[in-house]
């Protein structure tokens, strides 16, 4: 009995001191968790820069809402806006819609880039940039692009013909990209 109490003695006294110094790591742990998060969102942002200045990103859109602001969750497969280069394009192909011009429901705009330039006033947190973009089912568009440091992005897209939606999505490379592309009619 006496070696009973003992051991379950000792157990206690390990229990603590392990409990003792697992709260003192996780204090460390959260500031240094929050500093490697700091450093990840800097370098999210570099990454993301140089894909811009390359003109080399695709974003791949899981909402869209329109000038009337109904809000349609869309596939980010079939709905983008992609960059490469000088070449733009411009997808949405809505779901439950047969056909369309691409044959997926929508439109597909093959376009180019005119210019691409960033804010003035650069924001505290994330990147924003506007692009002029010319093909013949839009006309002459302007696209204004919201980033966050993590990488989501909101669309502007402001048609010559009178065209506006907005498109809500993720910010990806373009050889990371999985987009489907539509038949441009145009």
């Amino acid at each position: 009995m006496k070696k009973l109490i003992a051991s379950l003695w000792g157990l206690l006294v390990i229990i603590s001191l392990t409990a003792q110094t697992t709260t003192d790591v996780k204090t460390l742990n959260r500031t240094e968790k929050k500093e490697i998060q700091a450093q990840e969102r800097a370098a999210r942002k570099e990454r993301m820069l140089q894909m811009i200045n390359d003109r080399r990103f695709v974003i791949e859109a899981y909402s869209l809402e329109d000038r009337y602001g109904q809000l349609i969750q869309v596939t980010p497969t079939t709905n983008f806006v992609a960059v490469d280069s000088l070449q733009a394009t411009i997808q949405l192909a809505l779901p439950n819609r047969i056909g369309g011009q691409n044959g997926l429901g929508g439109i597909t705009e093959d376009g180019y880039l005119h210019s691409l330039k960033f804010a003035e006033k650069a924001p505290k947190h994330g990147i924003s940039f506007e692009m002029e973009i010319t093909g013949p089912a839009f006309g002459s568009s302007h696209v204004f692009v919201d980033l966050n440091d993590d990488g989501l992005a909101t669309v502007r897209f402001s048609g010559a013909f009178g065209a506006r939606f907005q498109m809500r999505g993720g910010f990806k490379s373009l050889d990371n990209s999985m987009v489907f592309k539509g038949m441009a009619r145009y």
